[in-house]
């Protein structure tokens, strides 16, 4: 039996000043539908992770998470006071 992929979900962080740091996610069942999360993602929030869940060829249960490191780049030119 080959490797089967179930289910999957995007997990976003977001950093609120009020609340501090949050998490949410959305389930995808397709990779057009993780693709489409992830570009859509914008500020304030972050994909964080993503996890997939599925069986490998023996039928055991597996999860895989992918984890990102975020950054914020700024075209501000000014040099360090």
């Amino acid at each position: 039996m080959p490797a089967k992929v179930q289910n999957g979900k995007v997990i976003f962080r977001r950093w609120d000043r009020h609340v501090g740091l949050d998490e949410t996610s959305t389930p995808f069942a397709t990779l057009d539908y993780l693709f489409e999360l992830c570009l859509q993602a914008n500020d304030p929030l972050l994909v964080d992770r993503v996890t997939i869940e599925g069986k490998d060829a023996t039928g055991t249960p597996r999860v895989v998470t992918l984890v990102f490191q975020s950054v914020t780049v700024s075209d501000d030119k000014t040099p360090d006071n």
